[in-house]
């Protein structure tokens, strides 16, 4: 797991829609070999894609997504994980500096 200060910013490169209860993520301003691709978040990823403004730490939204799902702390832990190294390998996502 990365650091729980971590903080992350969405990609302005990628648009998220809510289509028939499901939230995909689009890549906009792509390689073309690129438009075809749209990536599905499960419940658990949709909300902590949500919760990633470039001003919360990581702790602080694992923290605040335990509140609202009923899931051991582990798992979230271990998904989350997985969530944000697929998030960083499509660039989705990238850390951001800390504000003062």
């Amino acid at each position: 797991m990365r650091s729980p200060d971590t903080i992350y910013a969405k990609n302005s490169d990628f648009v998220q829609r809510e289509v028939a209860g499901e939230c995909i993520l689009i890549p906009v301003r792509r390689r073309l070999t690129d438009v075809n691709s749209l990536y599905v978040l499960n419940e658990t990823g949709a909300a902590l894609w949500r919760r990633m403004d470039g001003k919360t730490p990581l702790q602080a939204i694992l923290a605040d997504t335990l509140n609202e799902f009923d899931v051991p702390p582990a798992q979230l832990e271990t998904d989350a994980a997985s969530l944000l190294e697929d998030l960083l390998s499509i660039q989705a996502i990238q850390e951001a500096a800390p504000t003062p």
